[in-house]
């Protein structure tokens, strides 16, 4: 056996006595994980497991060391993680349990995320099937949890991490800012060819726009990306919402389901049907 291989299994053995033990402590001792498939072509590790008990989970592992991986990408895990502890309170059907959480860094190994398995079709799979009713109903259902999701307020705005560790930014403008500036320095990084002098003047002509966000609210930037949708494939109703690992403090206008909003989607989110100028600039943004 050569010795990538044997590093592989013993990697596998490891991971799978690290499941265990967490298993082990969320559940009684006769349950034990029943089947475990991996889903391929994510930067995460990502398995649904099939408990003995027939309850079924979905595991969110560490990228494999030296992974290359842009700023943002480095706290997805514990991003989501603290999402979904924060929602789990209000105990909606469409967020997923949370069950259990591991840090990177920790004694025990990589970080590890352990959430309950929403079951359904992804919008992306089944968009084409809906009627026009079906569809305002799904799109006035996400402006709706856009809504509610930003009902959860913070004293800072920023990442979650920078939030909890007290190091947020006082406005807006200042944090919005400093995160597109990571984008822009991850493009940088790999030498992909853009104006930066120009984007960034033009970033900074337009950002004071953003100074009329006042209220830190809590915002899944990717909410209504299709393939994060999933519905239920009787009623094609909404039955959850996946991977709220782009959050952060922020301004509510920013998830993508604003950039180019349907009727139902505003009705849903309860906004004016017409923006003002700078909202206008602030999706734009």
């Amino acid at each position: 056996m050569s010795p990538l291989l044997d590093g592989v299994l013993n990697t596998q053995t490891y991971e799978s006595a690290q499941l265990n033990a967490v298993i082990s402590s969320l559940f009684p001792s006769s349950v034990r994980v029943q089947q475990s498939e991996n889903i391929n072509g994510h930067l995460h590790g990502l398995r649904r497991l099939t408990l003995t008990n027939g309850l079924r989970l979905f595991l969110k592992s560490s990228p494999y060391p030296g992974t290359p991986l842009l700023r943002h990408e480095r706290l997805c895990l514990e991003t989501e993680a603290r999402v979904l502890a924060l929602l789990g309170q209000s105990a909606n059907p469409c967020i997923p349990r949370l069950y259990h959480y591991r840090p990177s860094g920790s004694t025990l190994g990589p970080s590890l995320l352990l959430r309950q398995y929403m079951e359904g079709s992804s919008l992306l799979d089944i968009e084409g099937l809906l009627n026009t009713r079906e569809r305002s109903e799904v799109d006035r259902h996400l402006g709706f949890l856009a809504m509610t999701i930003g009902q959860n307020v913070a004293p800072r705005f920023g990442s979650l991490q920078q939030v909890a560790q007290g190091a947020g930014k006082t406005s807006w403008r200042d944090a919005f800012c400093a995160l597109l500036e990571g984008v822009l320095r991850d493009a940088e990084d790999v030498f992909i060819n853009l104006p930066y002098a120009e984007l960034r003047h033009e970033i900074l002509r337009q950002a004071p726009a953003l100074d009329e966000v006042i209220l830190p609210r809590l915002t899944i930037v990717s909410l209504g990306r299709p393939a994060h949708v999933l519905l239920n494939e009787q009623s094609n109703q909404i039955s959850g919402v996946v991977d709220l690992s782009s959050a952060c403090w922020g301004d509510m206008l920013m998830a993508e389901i604003f950039e180019r909003p349907t009727f139902a989607v505003v009705e849903g989110a309860g906004l004016p049907l017409v923006r003002t100028k700078r909202e206008s600039i602030r999706v734009l943004l």
